[in-house]
Formats: structure tokens, sequence, C-alpha cells
């Protein structure tokens, strides 16, 4: 797909300054031609959703063509020279490029491999190869391996930071489903899904605000495969895996926050649409142009970036302030919520 008009600034921010793993899907359950779309198309969108500033930014796992030799191992260390950014709602910022905050010690720490921090608490994913995810507290305390077999696309914190989510598949018999990560032990749990009636092209999922569902594109196959357009979100129960409800949505949220408080509206964009970012009312349909990747802070404030920037917007879009963030190495910005 083509996402050039939908990255806008943001992704020109952030050029040259991402740390994090080449995308790419270890689809070796899928067909051939469907493995080297899907491997395109993360590669494509995986840049576009670490753009959209949603508190739980997936990253995609390195399947092993894609693999880059992992990097050398290093302990955190401080980063004394950037301070706390006051946000609205208390919300915080919870990373800038390879700095994330130690909610525990209220200090930036500077990451020496790729990493997901969890959008509250003190977890991260580290990434190091496509053999290797691990949890661990910011400062590397309380290790635990993650299994990685069968784990495809791309993970996604819950809002409280308990849980990761991330999609699997089994070879034979051919099978699609997610997987629920506990951030404290590592276990795994797998819930399979009908891939017939829940067909999806990109198979990657996100969370609900509340944390209670999971959220999945369905396919709209209208206009061929190579559109990889969306139809509508499914969503599942994070516990049972059942599924629950559908919404009539045609684009992705970027994770939790991207739901308002009280989950009648969400902030979409690509991949999915070529419509660039969407307000959506999710119990009409309805939607309006929207003019930022945004997390939710009230009913009446959003947080996004711009050029380095934090910029409070309502409902309508309307920027009401910017926000200076003190951090002496630029990158892309993250936010989180009150502890």
């Amino acid at each position: 797909m083509r996402f050039e008009q939908l990255l806008q600034e943001t992704i020109d921010e952030m050029t040259g300054e991402m740390t994090a793993p080449r995308a790419g899907l270890a689809a070796r359950s899928m067909a051939r031609g469907r493995r080297i779309r899907r491997a395109r198309r993360v590669a494509t969108a995986g840049a576009a959703i670490l753009a959209a500033v949603a508190v739980a930014l997936p990253w995609t796992l390195l399947s092993q063509k894609d693999a880059a030799a992992p990097s050398p191992a290093a302990q955190p260390t401080r980063t004394p020279a950037m301070t706390r950014t006051e946000l609205p709602g208390g919300w915080v910022v919870a990373g800038v490029g390879d700095q994330v905050l130690d909610r525990a010690t209220n200090e930036y720490v500077l990451m020496r491999k790729p990493v997901l921090p969890a959008p509250v608490g003190n977890r991260i994913l580290v990434i190091d190869g496509p053999e290797s995810l691990q949890l661990t507290s910011v400062r590397g305390a309380d290790p635990v391996t993650v299994d990685p077999a069968g784990l495809v696309g791309t993970f996604n914190w819950s809002p409280a930071g308990d849980r990761l989510v991330g999609g699997i598949t089994q070879k034979e018999p051919f099978k699609v489903g997610f997987a629920v990560i506990d951030a404290r032990t590592g276990a795994i749990s797998k819930h399979w899904i009908d891939h017939d009636r829940h067909d999806c092209s990109r198979c990657d999922f996100t969370w609900t605000r509340d944390g209670q569902e999971v959220v999945l594109p369905i396919a709209d196959r209208s206009g061929g495969e190579a559109e990889e357009r969306v139809s509508e979100l499914q969503l599942f129960n994070a516990g049972t895996g059942e599924p629950t409800r559908s919404l009539p949505i045609t684009a992705l949220p970027a994770g939790p926050f991207a739901w308002s408080p009280g989950g009648r509206y969400v902030v979409v964009g690509p991949p999915g649409t070529s419509e660039g970012w969407q307000l959506y009312d999710t119990t009409t349909g309805q939607h309006r142009p929207f003019p930022y990747p945004a997390v939710w802070v009230t009913a009446d404030v959003l947080l996004a970036t711009k050029n380095g920037k934090v910029l409070t917007l309502t409902p309508d879009g309307t920027v009401t302030a910017t926000i200076d963030v003190a951090a002496p190495n630029p990158g892309m910005i993250t936010f989180g919520p009150p502890r």
C-alpha cells in the first residue's frame, strides 16, 4: 500500500531517529504470495503505527530473513539532562526516542536496545533479534523470557501495562489467533479465531480502553486482496477469546488510548484507509477527518505530537496549546496516563 499521504509530518520528524527492528511477519503458515505481500505491508505500515504516538506502540516481530544482528548487551543509563514534562490530566511523556521514563524514580533511562515500554507501571518489552523477547523492569530487574514460537505481527500493551497482545499462527492445521502475554511472568494464553468468519489481511490486534477486549481489523475484499482495506472492527473477549461485537469502523485504532474515555469515539488511521486520520463515532459509524494521530486524556482533551512538541487538542481537532519537551536528544514522543 501507499501511505505517504497518511504519515504527514510525524513520519518526517522521526526519519532516521527510530531504533526499532525492521518490520516483517513470520508468516510461515501463509501462502507465499500473502507472505510477501504482508511483509511489505508491515514494513510500511509499521512506520505508520509508530507515528501514531499511541501509548501502546506496536512493534513487529522480525522474520528470519529480515533479522538484523542482535544489538550488544548494555545496561540502561541515566539521562540527567531530561526532565519530566507536565501534561494535562497528569499524563506523562513516557519516552522520547531511546529514553524511557522510570516511574519508580521519575528519571529517564537511556535504552541500549529496542524496547516497548508499558503505558503505566515499570515494565518494558525488549526485542533483541527474531528469537529473543524479554520482559524486564526499566532498569533490567525481574527479567522473564517470552517464547516467540508462533508469534507474528505486532505487540500492543494493555492500558494497565499488565499484558501484551500479539498475533499467533499455526501451520498444521492452519490457525490464526491472538496471544495475551502476562507482563510479570511471560506466560502466554493463546486464543484461536474462526478465520473464515473473521477474515483479516493485517491480522494485528490492539486493545479497547478498558482492557477487556482486543480489536481486530476485518478485511474488505471488495477491491481484491491487493487493496488491503478494512470493512469493520471485530472485538474479542481478552480473557476467553470469544467474539463479543463488531463496530462499523473501517480503519485501525493505534492503541487503547485512541478510544475516548467513554468508548464512544476513536481516532483511527493507516493502515486500512486512504482517507488519513479520522475521528469515528462508534455508535453510528459516522466519521470526519482528524488532523493528527492522538490519545484521549479526557472527554474534552487529546494529545498529539508535531515537530518534537506536544499538542493539546479539542475533539474537533483544534490545537489549544503547544508544549515543549525538554529532551537532550530528539526522538519519537510517547505518552502515558497517570499511575
